[in-house]
Formats: structure tokens, sequence, C-alpha cells
């Protein structure tokens, strides 16, 4: 209590957050990006009112609501009252969740503001919505966290260029295309408002958002852990106050509430930072590997994988998998075409999740295959697809995804969605997962979901026609969660036509997530370059070869050493009877071997990621991309010097930034080979002089700490 106000104080890291409840309504009062609490009477003062009757912060004139919730076309924006406030363990270990209840006074609706801490600068925010009342509520729109980021002095805007300039700038992945991952950009935030919506049902831009302070320098990270449609807005209405907003999007009711019923809104993840940019990364991949990454199953924390799509029946696979562990890797995964009634193209029959009678000895003849090689084996599933030529659809036609009540057209680009809505659907959809993952014992898995579903099916519910992306990716979160409850073991891989779902709602259940199906140079690193300032490379996996004719669009070397800023999944080795002791084989064994040996020990424990080149994003003008990854202990260290224009300067001096300045280090220089021993100190300050006189070339520079006796 502060006065006649509730108050709810929330610190992690340096990062504090206080709300009110004030009049009825919920109000965020001030951040802290240094881990400073305001005293009691500067709280009290923010909503106290001065000699002429106005308070610093006014509900009535500024959007400082902390959520934002419409029930039956009534905006729940205030009339609340304050029911309790406790604590509680949190689901990942290490974490507690503070827990704010409400209750409205007007509508049979009561809140659980939960918020999550886990020692970083980032909290997560969510709300469990009950409705109380003994008829349906139709839920229209939801933002689970809103409000005030920032609400400057006027008095800090002098001298940096008056009125016009703009006080703050947003980062983000504007792109929704197939093959435009990563593509990160900046942008200044305008007057008045600047929204997005994401309306495709799979966006190659994950909702992953940058907001930079001019003035003070400080960084606010939003993303939104949904997988499904969605909007942001940030207004910058007044001389220096910014608000912003996040939430799924859709045609109203998002959800219709029977009496008694708890939904549980997406989560929102925020965090308030004054550091240099590459620390700021950092704080935000700490949080992402302690709140949201599930944790790797023992003995599968890393490995370099080969994957095929089934184009041809009978022994070719058996053939590639030969391939994969003569080459040196250590699992094998069979992509698509496994499934269904006939052999044909891999997409034509989806939805029909059993095995193909083409396959050598079936299933379980793969499995021993790759077991015997000393491989994992992994299989590809794209369980929410249905496909016009499948049995599944013959037999229920009605289980797709349809809208338009009551003419029910079905809806996808590139195949159906399967109704989640639709009871038996979803059993269809849980039994085909667990079902795969566990008969053909896997050791590990890949989701897929290459369909486009627009603004998403309907289905008439209490006379509602509820739009059914709230309930489809209820079931798909519920599943994957029943997955890591009854099959641990299994590693759980993320991909949705590329990079089409890498938000933190499914990155939170699966292990590592795919990069882009667009994997020719340079748009691969630089897709690299552009994800890994939202996801932990570990994370990330990399399908090198995915693209026919990729290997002609940089030399040898640089092709390869992408493989070593990602998990690695090597899609294929070229001709089956290709001879393999030529140097692409030789070269390629090498770099394989390089990330198990050099790569891995610092991409299995946490890297510390260095952005020398953050905000090229992938299609703009740029010479270079540059990454570094340090060991946290600082003992060692790799970069990739890429050069993507040959047009530009052919030297690069790299001050490599995750050394030690105490320590010296044994550096080589991938291209020719030569090793020297240079103090951490001369590196960060004078730096490597490297040159690259053609585009689509590249140098790898690793560093490694030297032990004095």
């Amino acid at each position: 209590m502060l006065g006649d106000m509730r108050i709810a104080r929330y610190v992690s890291g340096t990062t504090v957050r206080e709300e009110a409840l004030e009049h009825g309504r919920l109000l965020g009062l001030y951040w802290s990006a240094t881990g400073q609490v305001q005293r009691e009477d500067v709280t009290a003062s923010l909503t106290s009112r001065d000699n002429f009757g106005i308070p610093k912060l006014d509900p009535l004139a500024q959007p400082l609501s902390v959520f934002e919730l419409e029930i039956d076309g009534q905006s729940l924006h205030n009339g609340w009252e304050w029911v309790s406030a406790m604590e509680r363990a949190g689901a990942r270990p290490g974490t507690i969740e503070a827990v704010v209840t409400l209750r409205h006074l007007l509508r049979p609706i009561s809140v659980n503001v939960v918020t999550r801490l886990d020692g970083t600068p980032v909290l997560a925010r969510w709300l469990e919505i009950t409705n109380t009342g003994a008829v349906s509520a139709a839920l229209a729109h939801v933002s689970p966290w809103s409000g005030m980021l920032w609400n400057a002095d006027p008095t800090w805007t002098q001298g940096v260029g008056g009125p016009a300039s703009a006080l703050y700038s947003l980062g983000y992945l504007p792109p929704e295309n197939w093959g435009e991952e990563g593509d990160f950009t900046w942008q200044p935030l305008p007057h008045e408002r600047f929204r997005i919506e994401r309306t495709n049902n799979r966006f190659h831009g994950s909702p992953y958002w940058i907001v930079r302070n001019e003035v003070t320098g400080e960084s606010c990270f939003i993303a939104l852990a949904w997988s499904g449609n969605h909007f942001a807005e940030f207004a910058y209405r007044s001389r220096t106050m910014l608000s912003f907003k996040t939430g799924p999007l859709g045609p109203a009711p998002l959800r219709v509430m029977a009496p008694g019923e708890t939904v549980i809104s997406p989560e929102v993840h925020l965090g308030m930072l004054h550091t240099g940019f590459d620390q700021s990364v950092q704080s935000w991949h700490r949080h992402v590997r302690t709140s949201v990454l599930p944790p790797r199953p023992v003995g599968k924390e890393m490995y370099t994988i080969a994957a095929r799509v089934v184009e041809q029946p009978d022994d070719w696979i058996l053939k590639e998998i030969d391939i994969a562990a003569e080459m040196g890797c250590e699992a094998f995964m069979v992509d698509a075409g496994w499934y269904g009634e006939s052999f044909t193209e891999w997409f034509e029959h989806r939805g029909d999740w059993f095995e193909g009678s083409w396959l050598p000895g079936g299933m379980a003849g793969i499995r021993e295959h790759i077991h015997g090689k000393g491989m994992l084996f992994g299989l590809w599933l794209e369980p929410e697809a249905v496909t016009a030529k499948s049995k599944l659809y013959r037999e229920h036609p009605d289980w797709v995804l349809k809208t338009d009540p009551p003419e029910n057209r079905p809806v996808g680009a590139f195949g159906y969605g399967l109704n989640l809505a639709i009871p038996e659907a979803a059993q269809y959809f849980e039994d085909s997962v667990i079902k795969v993952i566990r008969d053909f014992k896997l050791d590990f898995y890949k989701t897929d979901f290459n369909i486009t579903t627009y603004e998403g099916g309907q289905n008439v519910r209490d006379g509602l026609a509820e739009n059914e992306s709230l309930r489809h990716f209820e079931t798909l979160y519920r599943v994957y969660d029943r997955v890591h409850a009854e099959l641990p073991d299994v590693a759980l891989e993320d991909c949705a036509g590329g990079g089409g779902r890498n938000d933190l709602g499914m990155m939170s259940r699966f292990h590592y997530a795919c990069e882009s199906d667009y994997s020719s140079f340079p748009r691969s690193i630089r897709a690299i370059n552009g994800m890994t300032l939202f996801l932990p490379p570990e994370a990330i996996c990399y399908y090198h070869n995915h693209i026919p004719m990729a290997h002609q669009t940089a030399d040898l070397d640089t092709h390869l050493r992408v493989t070593l800023f990602s998990v690695p999944i090597y899609v294929g080795f070229g001709a089956q009877g290709a001879n393999r002791s030529n140097d692409y084989f030789v070269t390629t064994r090498r770099y394989i071997e390089l990330a198990k040996t050099f790569c891995r020990p610092i991409m299995a424990n946490r890297p510390i990621v260095y952005h020398h080149t953050p905000d090229i994003g992938v299609f703009k003008p740029a010479d270079w991309c540059v990454l570094e990854y340090a060991a946290p202990d600082r003992t060692r260290a790799y970069a990739g010097i890429f050069k993507v224009n040959g047009a530009g300067a052919s030297d690069y001096v790299l001050r490599p930034r995750g050394l030690s300045w105490s320590h010296d280090y044994r550096v080589t220089l991938d291209n020719s080979q030569q090793t020297f021993i240079v103090s951490g100190r001369e590196l960060a300050n004078t730096g490597l002089r490297l040159s690259l006189d053609a585009a689509m070339t590249s140098e790898l520079v690793l560093f490694e700490v030297v032990a004095h006796d």
C-alpha cells in the first residue's frame, strides 16, 4: 500500500517495474533499468495533483493501463478491484511468479496478472482470465502487457535536434514472406502511432522488437510468445511519452469462454536495459536460456545432423545414411516423403502419418540402420497439415479448417489446416505426434508447418463465429508440453517453411528452430546474424545445401563456414556415386570435425555472441557480415569475417570483444593456416587486419588461450 493505492513492485536483475491500482485502473508508474527503486514520496507524486489539479501521470490523458481486455463488446480498462497478491514457484527452476488478482465490478470476470522473474533484467507477463458468470463470454481483444515505456523529462530532449527529431527508434524483423528471416532493420518511430500487423498465420519476421531511447541510450527488448497472427503498436503522441501494446490478432471473438473457464493469454517478455548493444543482447539471451528454452536431453546437447527428403524408393535412403556416417555426422533425420498410401511428391499425402511400403525394412529397419552407424535417428512430421489427396481428407473432410459460416469454405494455401477446435481432429493431431515419436522410437523429432491460413478458420460456438487460432495454439502447446513430460529424452526441432514460427511460444517447447529455408550465401549468414539478436545460436539450426546450386554462390570454405555459427544440418553431400576422396569431401569433413572439436565446446555451453555488424539485415547494402562467438570464461572464441560485397573495401580490422585483456591467445587464420601468439589487450586495441579482395569470400579466425607456467 502507498496511501490509498495498491502497489505491485517487480525487481529482477537491474530492472524495476512498479504498478498501482488507482480508481479501478491498473497503471504503470515507472520503469528503471538501473535497479534503483524510487522513493515512496516520488512514487506517490506521480499520481498526485499539482497546484493546477494536474497529475504527472493521468490515465484519462495518457496510455498507462498495463493490459487491455475487451469482453462482450466492453473494454475492461477500468472498473477493477484488488483481490490479492501472492508469489508462487515458477514452472521453470529458479524462477518465481508474482500474481496480482483483480475482480471486475461490472462484468463477471476475474484476472490474474502474472509476472515471471528469473533474475535477469527481463520480465515475462501473461493474464489468466476467468469467466465467473453463468453464461458464455466473448473475448474480443487482449493485450497482455501495454502502457508507458518512457516518459522523459522534457529537459532531456534539449540538444537532440528539436521537436522534429525522433526520440525513439524501433528495431524489428519486418518480413512476412518465405525466405526473408533475419532481415533486422531500424527505423525512427514517428509522432502518432506505428502499428505492425501479421496476418498470414505463418510469418518469417518473428515477433521481436527493440525500442531504443535515443536520448538516454536505454533499450527495451520486447517479444510476444505467440505463434499466430498478432499486432504490435507503438504510440509516440506527446513530446516525450512512448507507449506500446501487443497481443494476438484476429476477427472477434478470439475466444468464447464457457462459464467457469479460464483462458491464458500469450506471454509478453520485456526487458529494460541500459548497457551497450552487445551486452543488451547477451542479457536477452540469458533470459531466453533461463526462462524459455527447454534444457536439452542428456547426451543430446549438440550433434551434427544429416537430413534428406525421401526422393526415391527402396535403398536410396540407406545409401544417404551411409554417406552421412562416413562424413562424420552424428545424427540422421528422415525428412518428408516417408508416409502415405503410395510413393509420390512429399507434399501430396500430408495427414496420412503411417509409414510407406517403399521404405527398406520399414521405419524399424531404417532406425536400426542409422543406429548401426552410431548415429541418432530423427523424423519429420507436419501434423497440422491435411492435403486433398490424403486418406485423412477422404474420411474426414469436416476436420479441415473452414471459415465464413454457414458456407464453411476450407482455409489454406499449399494444403489445408487441421481444425484443432474440433475435439476429434485435436485428438488425431495429438495421437499422430505421440505415436510417431513413441512407436518409431525417435531420438529427435522435427515438426513443420508449410501451409498459410491467413486470418484462420471460424467455428460456430454459442451462436458466435469464434476464430480458431487461440484454441489451435492451446492444443498445439499442450501436446508438446505432454511430449516433454512423457518423452523427455527426445530432442525437438521447430520448423515452419523454414523460420516461420521462431517466436518464444514455440521456442519454449522446442530445443532449436530452423533459421530459414533459403540457405544460400550470403542470405544464410546474414539471416543468422539477424536472428541471433533474439535467439542464442545453439537454438538455431542451419540447413546447409538445402537450396540447389547454393554451393555456387560462395567459395567452398565460405559455404561451409556458415555451418559453424548454428546447429548444422547437412542436406546431403551430392551424388551418391561421387568420389569422396576429392577436395570437396575432404574439406567438408574438415569443417564437420572443426565444428565438433573447436566450436562445440563454445556452442554447447552458452556462447557469448558479439555482433560486429548488427544492423545490416539481409537485403540492405553491406560490405561485411562479422560474427564472433566466445566461451563465457574467455578461454576460446572464433569469428567469421564474411565479405558480401566485392565493390567495398578489401581490408577489415577485427577487434575481438570476447577475449580477456590479461591473457595471451594462440590465433589461427584459417585461410593461410598461420598461427601466432598475441595478447588479448593487443587484439582488442589494435586488432587484426584481414584482407579479402573478392566478394562472397571469408576468413575464419580461431582464438585459444595460452597457458603459461
